[in-house]
Parts: C-alpha cells; sequence; structure tokens
C-alpha cells in the first residue's frame, strides 16, 4: 500500500516555537478517595494473555436493521447506507455503500459523548468511501444519550456550568459551592444508584454485549476522542476478545484532571494559532494570523461578563469544539470548523454568528458529556488549587483562565475508582494523531504510543497527521487508507506513517 510521506521540518519549527508559549508541562493532581466502583477489573488485576488476538469474522446472527430516521440522514450520498438499530438501550449505526463486501468483518467504532452515532455516521458517509469499500462499519452510541444521563442538567444546572469562566467568579465561594452541588444533584437525583454507570469503563460492557449479540470470537474497536477510552476499558476487561485495537485522536487516558485541563489548554493553543497561521480558505476569515487570533481572544474575553450572549465557559466549548473539526490542507472544502471560527473572525465586536450560536446551543442540550466526563476522573483537582491554576495560566489567553475555572464542573460529582490501563500483547493497535488537539493536546503521538507500550501493548503502529484537529478520520483520504491497510493485515507495511495536512 502507498504510504504517504510529508516534508515536517517546517511544521515542527512550527509546533515548537508555539509550544513554547504554552502552558507548563502536565503535573498529576491529588488522588482522592474514590465513590462507587467503575465497573471494570479492579486495578492491577491481570490476565494472561492470549496466544494471538482472536478471529475478526463477519456476524453469525445479526441485529435487526432498520433504515434511519430520513430527517437525519438528508446529507447522505445517495450510494451511501444508514441503518439504525438498537442495541442494550443504546442507537447502533450501520454504515455501507453497494461496494461493501457482504462477508467483511464490521469494523466497530464508539465515539464517546461528544460523537452521536447517527451524526458521527453522517459525516462519515460524507467522507471518502475507502472504509466502507473494505468493510461494514458499526458505529456504537454511548450509553445514557437517550436516557436520564443525556438530558439531566436543568436550565439551572446548565446556567452554573456556563459562567464558571465569569470575570470575578469564585469557584470556592460558598454560593458558588451550592450552586455545584446543585448542579450534579440534577442528574445524581434522576441517576440513583447509577451515576457512575455512564463512564467508559461501563459504556465497554456494550461493546461485549453486542460481540455476544452478534457471537464472534472477537471486534475490531475504533476508538475516536473519549472513546479510546471506551475501547481501552474493553482491552483491560476483555483482552481475548479484542481482535484489533484502532485509536483516532484519543484524549488523555489516566483519568487525572489537572494533567487532563493542561493538556486540553496546550492543544487547544497550538491548534488555533496553527489554524490562524495556516488557513488560506476565506472562510477562515482575515488572512492575518494576528488578526485572527486576536479576534478569538477578544470574543472570549468580552463573553466573561455575566449578561454575555453566550457565557464564556460555553463559547470556549463552542471554540474549542471548531478547532477539533478542522479540514486539513489537503480537503478540496473547509470543514465545519474553520467555518465557525471564520464567522466568528469577521464577526463586529459584541456580534455572536449564527454557527456559534447553532453550536453552542447544540452543546448546551448535552447533559450526557458532563456525565460522562466527570465519571472518567478519579483524581481531582481540589476548588482551591483551581484559582491557584487560574492565576498561574492568566498568562496564557485566550484560554487558559476559562479551562481553570471549568476544573471546578466536576467537583461534585461522585468520584470513581480508577480504571487499568492495560492491553494484551498479541492485540495490534494503531494510533493516529494531529499535531496539536484541543482536547487530547500537542504532539501527542509518541506520548501516547508509550502509555500503550506501557500498559502490554507489542505492536504499535502510529500514523502522524500532520494538521490540527481531532478525528484525523474525517478529514484525510491518507488516513483511512493507512487504517484499511491496518485492518487488512496488522502486520503489514511500515510500523510508523505519516500522512500530510
Amino acid at each position: 500500500m502507498r504510504r504517504a510521506r510529508v516534508a515536517a521540518a517546517g511544521l515542527v519549527a512550527a509546533v515548537a516555537a508555539v509550544l513554547g508559549a504554552c502552558a507548563p508541562p502536565p503535573a498529576s493532581g491529588p488522588e482522592l478517595a474514590t465513590g462507587a466502583g467503575s465497573g471494570g477489573r479492579a486495578a492491577g488485576a491481570g490476565s494472561d494473555d492470549p496466544a494471538v488476538a482472536p478471529d475478526w469474522v463477519a456476524p453469525s446472527t445479526d441485529l435487526p436493521w432498520a433504515p434511519c430516521p430520513a430527517h437525519r440522514t438528508t446529507d447522505v450520498p445517495a450510494d451511501a447506507e444508514l441503518e439504525c438499530a438498537d442495541h442494550s438501550g443504546s442507537t447502533v449505526v450501520r454504515l455501507t455503500t453497494a461496494r461493501t463486501p457482504e462477508q467483511a468483518p464490521p469494523l466497530v467504532v464508539v465515539g464517546g459523548p461528544e460523537n452521536p452515532a447517527l451524526e458521527f455516521g453522517v459525516r462519515l458517509a460524507t467522507g471518502g468511501t475507502e472504509l466502507t469499500d473494505a468493510h461494514p462499519v458499526v458505529l456504537l452510541d454511548h450509553r445514557g444519550r437517550g436516557e436520564a444521563a443525556g438530558s439531566c442538567l436543568t436550565p439551572d444546572a446548565r446556567y452554573t456550568l456556563d459562567h464558571l469562566a465569569d470575570r470575578g467568579a469564585d469557584p470556592g465561594s460558598p454560593e458558588a459551592r451550592g450552586a455545584l452541588a446543585d448542579a450534579s444533584q440534577a442528574c445524581t437525583d434522576e441517576l440513583i444508584g447509577r451515576e457512575l454507570h455512564f463512564g467508559s469503563a461501563h459504556a465497554a460492557e456494550d461493546l461485549e454485549t453486542l460481540r455476544s449479540a452478534w457471537d464472534v470470537p472477537g471486534l475490531a474497536v475504533l476508538g475516536v476522542g473519549t472513546g479510546a477510552r471506551v475501547a481501552l476499558a474493553f482491552a483491560a476487561e476483555h483482552p481475548d476478545r479484542l481482535s484489533r485495537l484502532a485509536l483516532d485522536s484519543p484524549a488523555p487516558l489516566e483519568g487525572d484532571q489537572e494533567a487532563a485541563a493542561r493538556a486540553a489548554l496546550d492543544g487547544s493553543d497550538t491548534a488555533l494559532r496553527l489554524w490562524a497561521a495556516a488557513c488560506g480558505r476565506e472562510a477562515c476569515g482575515p488572512e492575518d494570523a494576528t488578526t485572527r487570533v486576536e479576534a478569538v481572544t477578544r470574543a472570549l474575553d468580552e463573553a466573561r461578563t455575566p449578561d454575555a450572549a453566550v457565557p464564556a465557559a460555553l463559547l470556549s466549548d463552542v471554540v474549542r469544539s471548531a478547532l477539533a473539526d478542522l479540514a486539513g490542507a489537503s480537503s478540496p472544502t473547509a470543514g465545519p470548523g474553520d467555518r465557525i471560527l471564520g464567522e466568528l473572525v469577521a464577526a463586529r465586536d459584541g456580534e455572536v454568528p449564527a454557527s456559534v450560536r447553532t453550536r453552542a446551543a447544540d452543546l448546551s442540550h448535552d447533559s450526557l458529556s458532563y456525565v460522562a466526563g466527570c465519571s472518567d476522573l478519579p483524581r481531582r483537582v481540589p476548588v482551591n488549587r483551581v484559582l491557584e491554576l487560574a492565576d498561574e495560566w492568566s498568562e496564557n489567553p485566550p484560554f487558559g483562565e476559562i479551562l481553570a475555572a471549568q476544573l471546578a464542573a466536576c467537583s461534585t460529582w461522585p468520584v470513581p475508582s480508577p480504571t487499568p490501563l492495560e492491553v494484551s500483547g498479541p492485540t495490534p493497535v494503531w494510533l493516529v494523531s494531529g499535531v496539536a488537539d484541543p482536547v487530547a493536546g500537542a504532539g501527542t503521538l509518541e506520548p501516547t504510543a508509550g502509555l500503550l507500550t506501557a500498559a502490554g501493548a507489542r505492536d504499535v503502529r502510529t500514523v502522524a497527521w500532520g494538521a490540527p484537529g481531532s478525528r484525523a478520520l474525517l478529514h484525510s483520504s491518507c488516513v483511512r487508507g493507512e487504517l484499511v491497510g491496518f485492518l487488512a493485515d496488522p502486520g503489514s507495511g511500515e510500523s510508523d506513517a505519516a500522512c500530510p495536512s
């Protein structure tokens, strides 16, 4: 298979220059007393490695597939087919084309709470067909989306979370602590006894029930973003049921809230500056990099007033979600993130573009990211540390103080037990990451590969995507081609590959 290469010297220099102005290296926060168990195997427990990974085959029995709702699939190309089914209370989506081999084993995709299965399936369908020309793609939604965990935040609770970064707010004050307790109670009252059942460790069990329903020896699983935690929890709990493991832009894996926030600050700042310097499309707004960064910085600063149309914490989430959805330079069209950022840059002072308001509304209607995200953090930042970090990160605009303030969001949520990071040696692993991810951080490919190796993986194949952003599969035909090659024969080809931006 042809391996795309890039001349990376200029890009590496640019990343290094930006990183020099970013947050300090990650540091582990304190570990708090844990509450209810995670549902996974106890930390430190082991299992005997199987001699080889289980066979990857087509299902012996299948789910009762039916057409997905037509009003939610209007953007799907005519040659693609999206079918839906229910599995353990969660939506499952199958994407195929007329060219998909009938007896090809399916690739199972878990995208975490931030990637609803049907929306993600539509996005995959509108990209290239490299994957579906080789395999059916089955997307398993994160558990809880269609139940209380997906809608438990009340308007008052949402207001509290969205206004955490208002100028002068003190997360340690009695008023703020009470409001945060009320916000978490809005969900815990709905989830009595199941507060921690929507983290990655429990969500991984939905993969095992899917494997059992299909009656197959093992699954090939692709974890995207925070979905990587689900895929790795499955790897730890069911090492003899994983045929292939692929990870696209994995979020921080170790459950350390402060380290994850530092990575997010580093990745968000780097991604913004690289996008501002490199995007030459008209959709990206004025072409001067300094103007772009200053416009985003000004918008976030102005949003820190209590009467802002989109509060700073929510606007930061909008901007960072856009930075995660950028089209690389080789893409023929701008990505959704490029257009949102471009409209924000081009807006007049005080104006909030419609695209920003729409994305903000989508994010504010989602409770699952809060419930699942807090349930994956066994090591929390104490509230008194939040103000220290806000002061420390004030030197890192536009995201520093806002991300520090948002650390308080999970302070009153129950604390899970740690989930072990373990990968069975015979399981082949494939990993792709861009140069700067607003969740995972900047320059994370080699450190993440090192974590996987330390967790037991003996064969980790990496692909460096030379662009900022996340979900590289959506934006790069080269990355999709590399994954197809890995799935076909994990032992073939080179262990390290690169794809152009």
